[in-house]
C-alpha cells in the first residue's frame, strides 16, 4: 500500500509540475500539446473531491442501531490523465479513496481507470484495460456530473468495471448511432457477482445507442458474469435500457434494468427502474426529483427511494467546477425487511460539495 501511495504521490507531482510549466492559454489549465515524432501528442490532467456531510437513519446497516447522527466523508478524490497521439491514446484514473485491496482478476481498487486504445474512426476503436462495462446509461455517465449526490438503487446491478477489450463506435455515417462490444475478466467489482476464474470464466457486455445531439439518447445494454458465485453456480445476466432528454432548462431521464441469478443464485432476480426530472430556474439553481422502484423476486419484497434535491452551481458556465448538491431521501416499500440489493432502507439527508478541474 505504501509503495503504491507514494508512486501515485510522485505522479501527482509531477503531473502538477507540467500543469504549471505547460504553455496555453488561460483556462486550459492542465492541457500539454507538443509534436512528437511527426504526430500531435496532447495530455490531459483531470481531477475532482467530492466532500459529504450526511444524516438520517437510511445510513444505518440495521434498524436496532444508533449511528444515524450527522457524519462527514468523502465520495470521490481522484485524480487522473488523458493522452492522445494521433490515432493513439490512453487514460489512467486513481482514487485515493479507495485501497490497494483487489478483487478476484482485477487490478486494485485504487485504480478506476487504466486503459490503452487506438481509434481507426467513428466506427471503429478499440480499448484495453480496465474501465466500465457498457451497461447502465447512469452508471456510464462520470461521477462528477450525477445529477444526484449518489449512484442509485440501479448501480447494484450493473457490471462495474472490469479488465477486458471493447470495440466501439459513435455516429456512424452521421447517424447518431453508436455500439459498444466487450469481453472481460468476471466482473467481480459489481455487487452481484462474487466470484468467477479468469482464463476459465469471462464476462460479456454489448450496448447500442442513439444520440440526436445533446437533445436525446436512448441505450438498450445486455451482459452477463460467468459463475457469478463460484464454481459450478448461475451465470449473471443483465438487461438495460435507458433514455435521456434535454431541451433548454428541462432534463428527463429514465432507466430500467432486470438482473438474474445474482451472486450465482439461481431465480434470485431483481428488477429496478427509475424516473428522473430536473429544471434549471437560474443559471445557479437546479432542481431535481428522482423516483426509484426496486423489486426482488425470490422473497417478493420491494423498495422505493425519492430523492428531492437542489444543485447550486458555484460556476455556472462550467457548472460541475464548483458544485453543491443537497438532497432528501424519502423511502417506501418493504423498507427494513426488504431483501432488495442497494438503496437506502429509511429516510436520510445527503449533501455533497465538489471541486473538480
Amino acid at each position: 500500500m505504501k509503495k503504491l501511495l507514494t508512486t501515485a504521490g510522485i505522479w501527482m507531482i509531477v503531473g502538477f509540475f507540467v500543469m504549471a510549466t505547460a504553455p496555453g492559454r488561460a483556462g486550459a489549465v492542465g492541457i500539454f500539446k507538443k509534436d512528437v515524432a511527426g504526430r500531435t501528442l496532447k495530455l490531459n490532467l483531470f481531477g475532482f473531491s467530492q466532500m459529504t456531510a450526511e444524516t438520517g437513519d437510511g445510513l444505518m446497516k440495521k434498524e436496532t442501531n444508533t449511528d444515524n447522527g450527522l457524519r462527514f466523508g468523502a465520495d470521490r478524490v481522484r485524480l487522473g490523465y488523458k493522452v492522445k497521439w494521433g490515432k493513439v491514446f490512453s487514460k489512467l484514473q486513481v482514487d485515493f479513496n479507495k485501497t490497494d485491496s483487489s478483487n478476484v482478476g482485477l487490478l486494485p481498487q485504487i485504480i478506476k481507470d487504466a486503459v490503452v486504445g487506438y481509434k481507426f474512426n467513428k466506427a471503429a476503436k478499440v480499448q484495453v484495460g480496465m474501465f466500465k462495462t457498457p451497461v447502465g446509461m447512469d452508471f456510464n455517465i462520470s461521477g462528477k456530473k450525477l445529477d444526484i449526490t449518489k449512484r442509485g438503487m440501479e448501480k447494484k446491478l450493473v457490471l462495474e468495471r472490469s479488465l477486458g477489450a471493447m470495440l466501439s463506435g459513435r455516429n456512424i455515417g452521421g447517424t447518431g448511432l453508436g455500439y459498444d462490444i466487450g469481453y472481460f475478466n468476471p466482473t467481480t467489482r459489481s455487487s452481484v457477482v462474487s466470484a468467477g476464474t479468469k482464463g476459465d470464466d469471462a464476462a460479456y457486455a454489448a450496448r447500442i445507442h442513439y444520440d440526436m445531439g445533446k437533445t436525446l439518447h436512448a441505450e438498450a445494454s445486455f451482459g452477463k458474469s460467468q459463475n457469478a458465485g463460484g464454481a459450478n453456480t448461475e451465470d449473471y445476466k443483465v438487461w438495460d435500457a435507458a433514455a435521456a432528454y434535454h431541451i433548454q432548462h428541462l432534463t428527463l431521464k429514465g432507466e430500467y434494468i432486470d438482473g438474474s441469478n445474482l451472486k450465482g443464485t439461481k431465480d434470485k432476480d431483481q428488477k429496478v427502474w427509475y424516473l428522473h426530472a430536473g429544471y434549471r430556474f437560474t443559471p445557479m439553481l437546479e432542481g431535481v426529483v428522482r423516483y426509484y422502484s426496486g423489486k426482488e423476486d425470490l422473497n417478493d419484497t420491494n423498495l422505493t427511494n425519492t430523492f428531492v434535491g437542489l444543485n447550486i452551481y458555484l460556476l455556472p458556465k462550467k457548472k460541475e467546477s464548483a458544485r453543491i448538491q443537497l438532497n432528501y431521501v424519502f423511502t417506501g416499500g418493504d423498507e427494513w425487511n426488504t431483501k432488495v440489493t442497494g438503496g437506502y432502507k429509511d429516510n436520510v439527508v445527503l449533501a455533497q460539495f465538489q471541486v473538480s478541474f
